[in-house]
């Protein structure tokens, strides 16, 4: 039998029927979402052979497949685990989602639960929406999740329950009764020494004690931030971020601290490091990152203090600078003080000498 003819694609017409012509929107008008880094490969089985050998492994070099943008991560040494694999789409980009289509209605408004399914669901979300701007989806649904659909949740139990008292009693019991709120959690009081030059030739420097400096060890915070929650988006393996240009070129980017060359000296010097005896745990390095600066505490008056921050370089910069992502420690809080004293120098150095000693 003959094949049939194939059919000619009919051109589309204008109204002076000439054929149409296709517009295509200009490359810098187009919205390209955000896409994760690509997956860390698989690695094949290993099958132990007849004959037994030793393989010595000099480098195990590992490189991730590019994504959409022509990025990739080169590791030193292969990862357990690669926290950016899940991460939703939501947190990538502030995107629009498409509205669902709701039936149409007369101008009158419906009663509740309208438009939702039961009376439940529609107070929680009238709730997220009125009264204070800083609720978050993520935390409504951790609020609906962790607390309400709890197993252990009872409604009765907040029959007489308030906030104000609930946050009473929880600080009397981790201070152990009294109001101060450094005599629990590890907050140790020390005083710091000053020493002040005389300004004069014959005479010494003289010594000013500070008292009052709470501060806390670095390793029980450590151990702390280990256990969290937010550990989950810590990155324990360092890599190098390459961009492949249109022309082939490799080009290296710096956006985190763990992509920096001292992180990944320091985590291929603690590889090869022997373990301790027994100990089949994974070695990684914690960066830590100190910030300080003074803190207004009211709207009115002048009462504020000076903590010290803790931050851990392994989280991402994307999640470390969020309020709402819980990841600055407090471990210092820095009392302020009036020295008075007389001197035949600069009186402005000698503070400034005073405020860099103390901070020491």
């Amino acid at each position: 039998m003959p094949l049939p003819l194939p059919v000619e694609a009919v051109p589309e017409l204008t109204q002076t029927g000439r054929p149409a012509r296709r517009y295509r929107l200009p490359r810098r008008y187009e919205d390209i979402q955000p896409e994760g880094p690509a997956p860390i490969p698989d690695v094949p089985p290993v099958v132990a052979p007849i004959i037994p050998r030793v393989i010595l492994h000099v480098r195990d070099l590992m490189r991730t497949g590019l994504n959409r943008f022509g990025l990739l991560r080169e590791y030193l040494h292969r990862p357990s685990y690669d926290p950016d694999s899940s991460v939703p789409p939501e947190e990538l980009a502030n995107y629009a989602h498409p509205e669902p289509v709701l039936p149409k209605h007369d101008n009158q408004p419906l009663p509740p639960p309208w438009p939702f399914k039961n009376m439940s669901t529609y107070l929680i979300l009238e709730w997220m929406g009125t009264g204070s701007t800083q609720k978050s989806v993520g935390e409504v649904d951790r609020l609906v999740k962790d607390v309400i659909r709890h197993q252990d949740f009872n409604i009765q139990d907040l029959a007489d329950f308030s906030v104000r008292r609930g946050n009473k009693t929880l600080d009397m019991s981790d201070h152990g009764g009294t109001s101060t709120p450094f005599s629990g959690d590890a907050w140790i009081e020390s005083k710091v020494d000053i020493s002040i030059p005389s300004g004069m030739k014959d005479v010494g420097p003289k010594t000013y004690s500070i008292t009052g400096l709470h501060h806390r060890s670095l390793v029980p915070v450590m151990k702390a931030a280990i256990t969290d929650s937010t550990a989950r988006r810590f990155h324990f393996s360092p890599f190098k971020r390459i961009w492949f240009s249109p022309t082939g070129a490799e080009i290296r980017c710096f956006d985190e601290a763990y992509t920096s060359d001292a992180f990944l000296e320091t985590h291929d010097k603690l590889q090869k490091q022997r373990n301790e005896p027994g100990c089949t745990c994974e070695k990684v390095v914690l960066g830590l990152m100190f910030w300080s600066d003074s803190t207004h505490l009211a709207n009115f008056g002048t009462a504020k203090v000076w903590p010290v921050y803790l931050y851990f370089a392994n989280l991402s910069k994307y999640i470390r600078c969020k309020p709402n992502s819980a990841a600055s420690h407090h471990i210092a809080y820095i009392p302020s003080v009036s020295i008075k004293f007389t001197c035949h120098l600069n009186r402005c150095s000698y503070f400034l000498s005073a405020a860099r000693q103390y901070t020491r």
